[in-house]
């Protein structure tokens, strides 16, 4: 007579704990850097120019003479500029990493809070990181309107 010896192989409590940690821990990991690479790798989606077509009109007196209003442009945001000068409007997602810039009336100026760049009212990069200037929109003032095209 033969005698067969029959292996199992069990899995203990400790070792089901550890792959279970294991796993979580994985998938925790897996989040922080999808993460951080979105954070330094904005889609083109944000950063780009919109689709062609539809316009949106605000009235003038919103937007005073030195002053600024960040409003939403086909699903993005947009900074409109009002200067003696005429009136601008220039996408308000910075090229560098995708933060909101704002109007610094002091320096006259549209400022990235992220990086401390600078953009003219064209959208023109005069100062740090920015790879390309701000989309800009044409707009037009009719009577006391501004239109955003």
């Amino acid at each position: 007579m033969e005698n067969r010896i029959q292996t199992e192989t069990k899995i203990g409590r400790r070792s089901f704990l550890n792959i279970l940690m294991a796993l979580v821990l994985l998938v925790g990991l897996g989040g922080v850097i999808r993460t951080i690479l979105l954070f330094l790798w904005p889609s083109k989606e944000i950063i780009g120019g919109g689709t062609a077509g539809g316009a949106t009109s605000i009235p003038l007196k919103e937007v005073p003479v030195g002053g600024a209003k960040t409003i939403r442009y086909q699903g993005k945001p947009f900074i409109i500029v009002r200067s003696a000068a005429g009136i601008y409007a220039v996408s308000a997602v910075c090229t560098h990493l995708g933060c909101i810039v704002y109007w610094d009336k002091d320096k006259k100026v549209l400022a990235c809070p992220c990086h401390t760049a600078f953009f003219s009212l064209n959208g023109s990069v005069i100062s740090g990181p920015p790879p390309s200037p701000l989309p800009v929109a044409q707009v037009k003032i009719i009577g006391e309107q501004i239109i955003l095209s």
